[in-house]
C-alpha cells in the first residue's frame, strides 16, 4: 500500500496542479478550483493527495538537514558543506540566500496547495466518511507548513485560502496567530481522522495528536502556557498508552532498511513515505533530488583511506555534516547502546583482492581487515600499539582541538542512521527509506518535558521506561535517573541522545530560549556569531523585491 499514495500525487501533476507558480511573487496564479478537474472526484482526490508533496521536500532533503541540525550544539559544517552562511551564522547569511529563498517557495506552494484543497471541502461528490478524511488530512497538512514557515521565519505571511490572481502584497501577523490557526486546524483532523497507527503514509488521528503534541510544547516553552503544558502531556499519553506502539529494544535495528518503512516500524507515529520506484519519487522541485537523501550528509570521505574504496555498503560520502564533540560527549558508550546504534566507527578494508602487504604503511591489512577505527575519546598506547601496521585510528586529538575546533573537516564519527546498503549503485543518491518524522520516543520526552515541574515523579518514569529501554543488556539501573537529575538542560541532552539528525534540533533550541547559549558554549565554529535575532531566519530578498507595500513588509530584524 506504500505506493498507492505516492501514485496519486504524481498523477496530479501529470494533470497540471503544479502550473501554480512561486508564492507571493509578482507572478503568482492559482487558479484551480476553475479547473473542470478539480469538479470531480478524482479531481479532489488528487489535490488532498498533492498537499502531501510538500512534505517530501522537506523530510530527508540537504537544505532542511541544515536548517535543523547544523548550526545547534550538535553538528558543524562538514567539508563538503554547500550552506556555511547557515551553520555558522556568517555575516553574509541575508535575504540573498539562496537555500532560504527555496525553501521559503516551496513551503508556501505546499501551504497553496492544500489551502486549495481544503476549498474544495466538503464536497457533494464524496460521502460524508471520505469528505472528513481529506478534511482532516489537509487540516493537518496546513498545520504541519504554517508551523514550519511560523518557526523559520516568525510572523510573516499567513494565508489560509488559495491565491488566485497576481499577489502584489503581503501582510505579517503575529506567531500567536499563526498558531492559532495551527491548533485550531490539528484539533479538526484530531476530531475527523480515525484513531489508528498509519500504515499507508496517510495522516491518521494519532499523527495529529503527535504533532498537537510537539507543537503545544512548543508554544508553552514560548509562552510559558501550562495549559498547553498540560495538553502536551495528555496527547503525548494518549499515544503512548494507545498500545499501538512499542520501543525497540535494539536501537540500532530501529534503522535497519528492513525496518525503514514507517507503516511497519512500532515505533514511528509520523512518518513521510518514499518509495524504490524512482519515478514515483517527484515533488514540486526536480532540483531537490528525488527520495530519501539523509543517507548522503553525514558520510565522512572514508574512500581516501587505506584499504578502501567507495561502495553501496559503506555510501556516498557527502561529508556537509560532522558532529560536534559535544554531541559525542553525551553518550555513555558503556552503558547507552544509542552510541553504537547511532553512530559507525569501524570501517573494514574492501578493495577487491586486497592482500596483506599491499597497503603502504599497513603491511597487516588484507581485505575485510580493519581499515579505520574511530574513538571519540583519545586512544590509550595499548589501543595505538594494536593498531600498528594493521589500521589507522581516527581519535579525539586527531580530529578536534581540545576547544572543539575541528582538526579535519572530511574524516570524523558519522551519523549511520540513514545508511542505505540496498540501493543499486554506490553513487544512487535516492533511498526508499521512509523519513521518520514523530517517533514514540520523543512522546515519552514530550511527557516528562511537560510534567517536569507539576508531576515530576510522572515525568521521571517515562525517562526511565524510554532510558532502559536504550541500556546496554544488564545496564539498565546505570541508565536510570531521579527527579533531582530533570531539568530541561537534561531533556535537552537526552532529545539529543535520541533524536540526533532527526531534523528538530535548532527548533527544540529555539524553543527553549537555549540556541544562542548553546551554540556559544559547543560550538566553536558559530559561537562568536551568533545572535538573538538569530531565532528567525531571513526573509528572502526575492519576496522583499516582490511586494509593493515595502514600508509595511520588511526584513527581519538584524539581517541586511
Amino acid at each position: 500500500m506504500k505506493t498507492n499514495l505516492i501514485t496519486l500525487v504524481m498523477l496530479v501533476f501529470a494533470l497540471g496542479l503544479t502550473s501554480c507558480e512561486d508564492f507571493l511573487s509578482e507572478t503568482n496564479k492559482s487558479g484551480l478550483t476553475e479547473d473542470p478537474f478539480y469538479k470531480t472526484e478524482l479531481g479532489i482526490t488528487s489535490a488532498v493527495n498533492a498537499s502531501y508533496s510538500g512534505t517530501r521536500l522537506w523530510y530527508g532533503k540537504e537544505h532542511p538537514f541544515g536548517f535543523t541540525e547544523s548550526g545547534t550544539d550538535l553538528y558543524l559544517r562538514g567539508g563538503d558543506n554547500k550552506a556555511n552562511q547557515i551553520s555558522d551564522y556568517s555575516v553574509d547569511l541575508n535575504g540573498a540566500q539562496t537555500n532560504l529563498k527555496d525553501y521559503w517557495v516551496h513551503l508556501y506552494k505546499a501551504l497553496n496547495v492544500t489551502n486549495t484543497a481544503i476549498s474544495l471541502l466538503p464536497s457533494p461528490l464524496l460521502s460524508e466518511s471520505l469528505n472528513k478524511q481529506y478534511d482532516g488530512e489537509t487540516r493537518f497538512l496546513r498545520a504541519l507548513y504554517l508551523s514550519l514557515i511560523a518557526e523559520t521565519w516568525g510572523g510573516v505571511v499567513l494565508y489560509t485560502k488559495p491565491t488566485i490572481g497576481v499577489v502584489t502584497t503581503a501582510q505579517r501577523s503575529s506567531v500567536d496567530d499563526f498558531y492559532k490557526v495551527i491548533f485550531a486546524d490539528l484539533d479538526a483532523a484530531i476530531a475527523s481522522l480515525p484513531a489508528r497507527k498509519s500504515t499507508d503514509g496517510r495522516i491518521t488521528q494519532d499523527v495529529a495528536k503527535a504533532l498537537k503534541a510537539r507543537l503545544a510544547l512548543t508554544r508553552a516553552s514560548q509562552t510559558n502556557n501550562t495549559a498547553l503544558y498540560a495538553e502536551a502531556a495528555t496527547l503525548a499519553r494518549d499515544v503512548i498508552n494507545s498500545g499501538r506502539y512499542a520501543l525497540f529494544s535494539d536501537f540500532a535495528s530501529l534503522w535497519d532498511m528492513k525496518n525503514s518503512e514507517g507503516g511497519s516500524n512500532s515505533e514511528v507515529v509520523y512518518y513521510v513515505n518514499y518509495t524504490s520506484d524512482d519515478t514515483m519519487n517527484g515533488d514540486y522541485d526536480a532540483t531537490a533530488g528525488k527520495g530519501n537523501n539523509g543517507h548522503l550528509y553525514f558520510i565522512m570521505v572514508y574512500d581516501k583511506q587505506p584499504g578502501m574504496e567507495r561502495s553501496v555498503a559503506y555510501g556516498r560520502p557527502f561529508q556537509r555534516f560532522m558532529p560536534t564533540l559535544r554531541l559525542l560527549d553525551l553518550y555513555n558508550q558503556n552503558a547507552d547502546q544509542r552510541y553504537a546504534g547511532s553512530f559507525q566507527t569501524v570501517w573494514k578494508a574492501n578493495i577487491p583482492n586486497l592482500k596483506a602487504g599491499s597497503v603502504t604503511g599497513y603491511p597487516q591489512m588484507s581485505l575485510g581487515d580493519t581499515s579505520i577505527y574511530f574513538l571519540k575519546n583519545n586512544a590509550t598506547a595499548s589501543q595505538i600499539a594494536r593498531a600498528s601496521g594493521r589500521y589507522k585510528i581516527f581519535d579525539r586529538k586527531a580530529m578536534y582541538k581540545e576547544d572543539g575546533t575541528p582538526l579535519v573537516r572530511s574524516q570524523y564519527i558519522q551519523l549511520k542512521k540513514f545508511m542505505d546498503p540496498t540501493r543499486l549503485t554506490a553513487n544512487q543518491e535516492w533511498s526508499p527509506r521512509d523519513a521518520f518524522v514523530i517517533r514514540l520516543s520523543e512522546l515519552y520526552l514530550i511527557a516528562a518535558e511537560a510534567l517536569m515541574k507539576t508531576n515530576p515523579a510522572e515525568a521521571v518514569q517515562y525517562v526511565n521506561t524510554l532510558r532502559t529501554k536504550r541500556a546496554i543488556a544488564g545496564k539498565e539501573e546505570a541508565m536510570k535517573i531521579t527527579a533531582a537529575d530533570l531539568s530541561i538542560d537534561f531533556i535537552l541532552d537526552e532529545r539529543a541522545r535520541e533524536l540526533a539528525g532527526e531534523q528538530i534540533r535548532w527548533y527544540d533550541l529555539k524553543r527553549t530560549g537555549k540556541l544562542v547559549e548553546y551554540v556559544q558554549k559547543y560550538n566553536p565554529d558559530a559561537k562568536a556569531n551568533i545572535k538573538e535575532f538569530h531565532l528567525v531566519r531571513p526573509i528572502p530578498q526575492l519576496q522583499l523585491d516582490a511586494v509593493t507595500n515595502k514600508d509595511e513588509f520588511k526584513q527581519n530584524p538584524g539581517y541586511n
